[in-house]
């Protein structure tokens, strides 16, 4: 038996070079799309929780309205399309109160001192509407203040990055003075 030296060779040596390459390009290109996964997967993650974030906000800011127009006075209320005053009565003290939008917050007045009831609110997105029935008939941009029994809230919130375009409308309609 003769031994073929050149096979024996050919047969212990490593990996050529063409098949190194291309393992290589294989493995640039798998750890290419893992990366654009990630990153997709995390920008996701990033876009959810700011949206969540935006209607906790909302959220929160419409159930503060609809507490404060439980306890409005209605022949005491000066509202317009954009803005609300109001007198409440807690525990038999008198207060007026002021809500308005200034730039991207819903401020809210209480006592002469401004607070800042909301941010990120769309500009100019701020509406009150004025129902003279609790069937929500015969609204008006204007309160005619003895016979308002609900008044309509909206407003449009947006997300820190507009660039991303998260928008959401949020509207309520609050029965006024349920004492």
């Amino acid at each position: 038996m003769r031994c073929d030296h050149r096979a024996i060779h050919r047969l212990r040596s490593g990996f050529t070079l063409i098949e190194i390459v291309c393992v290589l390009v294989l493995l640039g290109l798998m750890g290419l799309f893992g990366t654009q996964m990630l990153s997709t997967a995390v920008r996701g993650y990033t876009n959810a929780r700011n949206a969540d974030e935006i209607v906790q906000k909302a959220q929160m800011a419409l159930q503060r309205m609809t507490v404060e127009f439980t306890y409005i006075i209605p022949t005491n209320m000066n509202g317009s399309a954009n803005s609300i005053q109001y007198n409440v009565n807690i525990n038999g003290t008198f207060e007026t109160h002021l809500i308005s939008q200034n730039g991207n917050r819903l401020l809210y007045r209480q006592g002469g001192a401004n607070y800042t009831l909301l941010e990120g609110v769309a500009a100019n997105s701020l509406g009150f509407l004025y129902y003279n029935t609790y069937a929500g008939a015969g609204a008006s941009t204007a309160a005619n203040s003895a016979n308002v029994n609900l008044v309509g809230i909206s407003f449009n919130m947006q997300g820190d990055d507009t660039s991303l375009g998260h928008s959401k409308a949020f509207s309520t309609r609050v029965k006024v003075n349920k004492n």
